[in-house]
This record gives C-alpha cells, sequence and structure tokens, in this order.
C-alpha cells in the first residue's frame, strides 16, 4: 500500500510539473500590458508600480506602462518617482499631452516650477487654459515680511526689518523677482571716552532673473542695492551674483559666485550648495551649504544645515544653522546681505511653511544669534528674532 502511494505521488509530481514550470515562464509584453491597464483602471496603485517595476527590470518598457507607473506614483504622492517615470514616458512620445500635463504637475509638486518652462510651453492651449497657466504675467505674486528682533543689550535697540516684494513672469523660461526692504537700528557704541549713538536706516533694492536653459539647468543672476545711513555718514553697496542651478531631481545643486562693493572696499563670495530629498511621504531633505567669504579684513567659510519634513498634510517645518564669521555674508541668492554693524557669528532656528491655499503661503521663523561687538571682538551677546511672512499668488 505504501508503494502503491508513492508512485501515485510520484505522478501526481509529474502531472503538476508542467503547471508549475509555466506558472514561472516569463511573463510577456501582453501580460504586463493587460494586467496594468487592469489595475489602472481599478486604481490598485501598490500593485500596479510593483508589476510596472518587474516588467521594466525585465527590458520592457514602453510609454504606456511609464504612464500607468508614473500616475500610480503620483497618486501616492510619490511626485519625484513620477517625475522619474513621465519623463521617460516623454521620451518614447514627446508630443503627449497626458504625459505632458502629469510631468508638470509633478514638477509643480517637486518644488521645481522654475524647471517646468520647456513642459508648459508644449501643452496643448486646452490644458492650458483649464489649468490657468499663462505665457506671460507682470504681477504673478506679491510677498510681505516682517522681522522683529530682541537685542539682548542695553548698548542696541531691537532691530527691526520690513521687505515688500513681487513676482513676474516674463515667459515660460524667464521669471523676475524684485523687493524693496528697510531695515533700522539704534546703536549705541562704548569707545574710550566717550559714546557714539548711531540711528542707523538701511533702504534695499533687490532683484532676480532666473533663466532656464534646460529642462535640467536654471542660471540666475541678482542684484542687490543698499543705501546706509547712519546719521553722520551715508555707505551705498552693490552685489551682483550669479549661479547655476542643475536638478538632479531628487537631488539639488548650485554654484555660485558673487561681488559685493560697500563704500570702495570689495568682498566676494563663492559658495556650494547641495541637496537631497529622501523617499517617503514625509518629504525629508537635507541641504548643506559651504561659502567662502574673502575681504580685506578677514577671510572666512561659512558652514550651513538646513533639515524639514512635512509635518502635517499641510505643514512643513525646517530646522537650521549657520556657522562662522558672516561680516557682509548674503543668503538666498544676495536675498539678505548680513552687514550689520556687529558680525553675526552663530545663527540656528526653525522655520514653518504653511500654503493655506492654492494661492496663499504663509511661513514663520525663529531664530537664536550670537553677535559679536563692533567695539571688542572678544564680547558677545544673544539677539532673538521672530520673523513672519505672506505670499498670495495672484
Amino acid at each position: 500500500m505504501r508503494q502503491k502511494n508513492r508512485y501515485l505521488t510520484f505522478a501526481l509530481i509529474l502531472l503538476l510539473t508542467p503547471s508549475a514550470l509555466y506558472g514561472q515562464e516569463e511573463h510577456d509584453y501582453s501580460y504586463y500590458d493587460s494586467v496594468t491597464y487592469s489595475l489602472y483602471l481599478s486604481g490598485k496603485w501598490n500593485e500596479l508600480i510593483d508589476l510596472g517595476n518587474e516588467a521594466i527590470n525585465k527590458g520592457i518598457d514602453y510609454k504606456y506602462l511609464r504612464q500607468r507607473v508614473g500616475y500610480a506614483n503620483f497618486a501616492r504622492g510619490d511626485y519625484f518617482k513620477s517625475r522619474t517615470d513621465f519623463e521617460k514616458a516623454l521620451s518614447f512620445d514627446s508630443y503627449d499631452q497626458f504625459t505632458l500635463e502629469y510631468l508638470y504637475y509633478s514638477d509643480l509638486n517637486t518644488g521645481r516650477e522654475k524647471y517646468s518652462g520647456i513642459i508648459e510651453k508644449r501643452l496643448s492651449r486646452e490644458i492650458k487654459e483649464s489649468i490657468g497657466i499663462k505665457a506671460s504675467n507682470a504681477l504673478e505674486s506679491i510677498e510681505l515680511e516682517y522681522n522683529f528682533k530682541f537685542a539682548g543689550t542695553s548698548y542696541r535697540s531691537n532691530p527691526r526689518y520690513f521687505r515688500v516684494g513681487a513676482g513676474s513672469k516674463i515667459s515660460p523660461g524667464l521669471s523676475l523677482y524684485q523687493s524693496f526692504s528697510n531695515y533700522t537700528q539704534q546703536v549705541e557704541l562704548q569707545l574710550s571716552g566717550s559714546n557714539e549713538l548711531l540711528n542707523i536706516r538701511q533702504l534695499e533694492y533687490y532683484s532676480l532673473l532666473n533663466i532656464l536653459i534646460s529642462r535640467s539647468l536654471v542660471v540666475k543672476g541678482a542684484y542687490h542695492y543698499l543705501r546706509n545711513n547712519s546719521g553722520t555718514s551715508t555707505l551705498n553697496g552693490n552685489l551682483f551674483l550669479i549661479a547655476l542651478a542643475p536638478d538632479l531631481n531628487r537631488v539639488s545643486l548650485e554654484f555660485s559666485g558673487s561681488a559685493l562693493n560697500l563704500s570702495g572696499e570689495n568682498i566676494f563670495q563663492a559658495g556650494l550648495q547641495a541637496g537631497y530629498v529622501f523617499p517617503g511621504k514625509s518629504g525629508f531633505y537635507l541641504t548643506s551649504n559651504v561659502s567662502g567669504l574673502f575681504q580685506a579684513q578677514s577671510n572666512d567659510l561659512i558652514f550651513s544645515q538646513k533639515a524639514g519634513f512635512r509635518m502635517l498634510k499641510k505643514v512643513w517645518i525646517e530646522g537650521n544653522a549657520s556657522f562662522g564669521r558672516m561680516l557682509n555674508y548674503n543668503d538666498f541668492n544676495g536675498l539678505y546681505v548680513y552687514n550689520s554693524i556687529d558680525p553675526l557669528i552663530l545663527k540656528t532656528g526653525i522655520s514653518g511653511y504653511i500654503p493655506v491655499s492654492k494661492r496663499i503661503t504663509l511661513w514663520a521663523n525663529y531664530s537664536w544669534e550670537r553677535k559679536e561687538f563692533y567695539e571688542n571682538s572678544l564680547f558677545h551677546y544673544n539677539q532673538f528674532s521672530y520673523l513672519g511672512g505672506i505670499r498670495w499668488k495672484l
């Protein structure tokens, strides 16, 4: 009886083996095409992504497969991955409007709006009208920002800074940002034998031109004018900056150089910034910046680090820290110039960004700063900064 069972078992194995072998055969184009299309229609995004990637890894790669996988990644909120998939789909058909539209959306959702101009130009008129895209816009956005700082010394009043800015879209690959700002502070200098009171007021104008050179390269040119009046003298400053910003999807790079002439003194700055966005729904990212600051009185190395993530669906949090003697240092493509009378030597803080609607974004920042007294670099004081801003997209 045992011998008979053994033969039956062996016979069943022989009968089942072809089926098992058949199940292990490589799936062909027709299988992946039909199943991924079915998963796409039923909205089973995870299964679609897994099966689509399996096909791609086996060399089965074509427009509709990339569109389906790209849309599935977009639906799951993985916009960097959807961007990659739609870029590949575009290589199969550079005129497909579905691909172009969702590649454009992926650019916006990854913060790569400056790189979307080439895609925007190729969208149909109907799509542009449906999502409100204009070829140019003299006043695309306006923003307001106010900064109050509490100086931890009786010899310095609390600084105040106010800025108003406006963005203009000249063409799909060319944009201009301009702003005017005002800074005020009262300073009591502790000089040997007497004290000197300065009422500092600084007026500023800033402009930044973004030029899209290719799908993955933006060139930036900035100009910043400063007029500093202390009550006893007036200083004029002119800053010129150029930056190259290649885009490598999750990796961002920026190479910058600037020259500031501040009442006859020349200050040069060269910087490298690198950032990476990690996979995952939190959008966690790290951005590092190192800059060399070269001026007559000293040469300094400035290091900055940022780390941010999405805390809630519409709330982003970013921590930041900067180290080094930041006298006459510029940040954010020359938008901010740290030329106050007391050099900044350390800054750390936290920022929050809230897009309350498609048109309105709020932001706030708290920072702790370590300042060096102008009169004697051996003495320092703390300064606490509170900043808030709003942007309207028109």
